[in-house]
């Protein structure tokens, strides 16, 4: 399986840097990538696909990625995404970052996480910040002020230093329900 992963990344890499034009400023010695696609597959589905408009490969260790934005699937379904201005991928740890004003949007629990920077671990498929998060849902609000960790479904979100900010009316928490 990390074979197939490890081939898929290279593949689209290669295929990236085929296509690629010259984006740095001269005298600099980088490699970038436009429109830059980076997926894994289990069971003939993609389990998650990394998208960014512009990738740095200058670094051995890992990529630089500008605008990326994560898809995480169930089931060949679109679970959750992670978006954000900036990021990195690394190749060794396999764990991906995602920063400046970054989202975490979950399709099936309709939940919306905020904060300056997520991680998403592709081995352990977990995502978690170490900064004040803002968890949403409806119109309740909950604030972790030590950051998050859940799984890619969001379906259980541990909060580090919480504080909730309830409905303040007895309407407010009826449309909650709805």
């Amino acid at each position: 399986m990390k074979k197939l992963s490890a081939l898929c990344f290279l593949v689209l890499f290669l295929a990236a840097c085929g296509g690629e034009k010259s984006l740095s400023p001269e005298g600099e010695d980088m490699q970038r990538a436009e429109n830059v696609t980076i997926f894994e597959s289990k069971d003939s589905q993609k389990k998650w696909i990394l998208h960014a408009d512009e990738v740095d490969f200058a670094d051995l260790n890992s990529a630089v990625l500008h605008h990326p934005h994560l898809l995480l699937s169930e089931n060949g379904q679109p679970g959750a995404e992670v978006t954000g201005r900036k990021g990195s991928f690394n190749y060794t740890t396999k764990i991906v970052s995602i920063e400046g004003n970054a989202h975490v949007r979950s399709f099936t629990e309709r939940t919306d996480l905020s904060t300056d920077r997520f991680f998403y671990d592709v081995d352990k498929d977990r995502i978690w910040s170490d900064k004040k998060t803002v968890v949403t849902r409806a119109n309740t609000q909950v604030v972790a002020r030590g950051g998050i960790e859940t799984d890619s479904k969001l379906r259980v979100i541990e909060f580090k230093k919480q504080i909730t900010h309830l409905p303040q009316t007895m309407t407010e928490l009826q449309e909650v329900t709805k």
